[in-house]
């Protein structure tokens, strides 16, 4: 399940410098915005969150299997915001 957590290295990690996470949900929904969150510089072992995401795209699915989804839309996390950042579906 996903669950908030603060707690530098408890996350899901890729490697190299690209991935993808498919959230499966018990029902259709349309949704109007997505948050990321990303534990702040203050609470990092070396000071940076230099692996935080940066450009990532949200795509809505009919099935995880689904080779390509609707694009809801494309954004960039500021690794100098806050670490809680909300994202409105644009298209």
């Amino acid at each position: 399940s996903v669950q908030p957590d603060m707690y530098p290295g408890n996350c899901w990690a890729f490697k190299g410098s690209q991935g993808y996470l498919v959230v499966r949900l018990s029902m259709k929904i349309y949704p109007t915005a997505f948050t990321l969150e990303h534990i702040p510089k203050t609470l990092s072992p070396t000071g940076n969150i230099t692996s935080a995401p940066r450009n990532f795209a949200v795509y809505g699915l009919d099935d995880e299997y689904q080779e390509e989804g609707k694009l809801l839309g494309e954004y960039v996390y500021d690794q100098e915001g806050e670490p809680l950042q909300m994202f409105p579906v644009t298209v």
